[in-house]
């Protein structure tokens, strides 16, 4: 449940109630089968975000609040491709959008010409309050995106730096992810730079899909040779009113985070139709699969989605 308020008209105090008990493969990291939908809340209803933000004149934009992630704060559209998994969400959601919903606080500028910059932190106390925000034993992470869009292409470039080991990737593998500290060092920060871009067609119902794609490169502090760097890659496309009004067509594949002295060649994909039985429901199935998912040579996974959306 979406909930908006405004104290002036143009500001927003915007707060999201949310309940599920997604459990197993479908809230599984490590071998992509996590859903965008998916919720692990046990059956209990629970404030998912809540987050105040106003402008500051006509092209900046200011974030704050106490649940909260980066990806809401940035001024430049990374993807357009809606999947299934989240794996797939934003251009792929690896170190350097992968994100985790505590307290930030976020600025962004659009020009008048199609740039846009924004910069944002969020602080993780991990559920507790003794952590602090912005302290040395707390993780956080600072992203910077600057981006350029046009009607029907974008292009853009964030580098985010992450404190004190903080770890948030769903595309990638078991050991792209936990890349620890030699022995005797502090937990690692990490540099993380992700570049993506995407194309449209200028109507829809066109054979020409709309095109996302994002390549992430990844390296950390006080890591051992050959085992403090990542990168992984993606491509999804998108079609839309191809058969009937509201419809969409998606196709996406990548290969996930993987660690530059895995042995393995890890490959994730989807594809999925979505249509509209009318203006308040939407129905989705989508097949699913990867190889090598998790890294591990012959660690292959398949699946079918049905899902059922209702907006009122």
């Amino acid at each position: 449940m979406n909930l908006n308020s405004s104290f002036t008209g143009d500001d927003n105090l915007y707060i999201r109630l949310k309940t599920g008990n997604g459990a197993g493969w479908m809230a599984e990291k490590d071998e992509g089968g996590y859903l965008s939908s998916t919720n692990t809340g046990a059956d209990e209803i629970k404030v998912d975000k809540i987050w105040y933000t106003f402008p500051i004149g006509e092209r900046q934009t200011v974030w704050i609040g106490p649940r909260i992630e980066n990806y809401y704060m940035h001024a430049t559209t990374p993807s357009l491709y809606s999947p299934t998994l989240k794996q797939f969400t934003l251009g792929g959601n690896a170190a350097a959008y992968g994100a985790s919903t505590n307290s930030g606080l976020g600025w962004a500028y659009k020009f008048d010409n199609g740039f846009a910059v924004s910069s944002n932190v969020v602080s993780k106390q991990n559920g507790t309050t003794n952590k602090g925000f912005l302290t040395k034993e707390s993780e956080h992470s600072w992203a910077t995106q600057v981006g350029y869009t046009q009607n029907q292409y974008s292009i853009s470039a964030i580098v985010n730096m992450k404190y004190n080991g903080w770890e948030d990737e769903y595309f990638s593998t078991q050991t792209g992810q936990s890349r620890a500290s030699v022995s005797g060092s502090p937990a690692s920060d990490s540099t993380n730079i992700g570049l993506r871009a995407w194309l449209r067609p200028e109507e829809s119902g066109s054979v020409i899909p709309s095109i996302s794609v994002g390549y992430d490169t990844s390296s950390i502090q006080y890591g051992a040779d050959n085992v403090d760097s990542t990168d992984m890659w993606f491509a999804g496309f998108g079609w839309a009113d191809m058969f009937q009004p509201d419809d969409k067509i998606g196709v996406a594949f990548g290969q996930p985070q993987k660690r530059e002295d895995e042995t393995s060649d890890p490959f994730a994909w989807e594809a999925y139709y979505a249509f509209k039985a009318n203006d308040y429901t939407e129905y989705r199935t989508t097949v699913f699969g990867g190889t090598d998912r998790n890294g591990t040579a012959n660690d292959d996974i398949s699946g079918v989605v049905f899902q059922t959306t209702f907006k009122f």
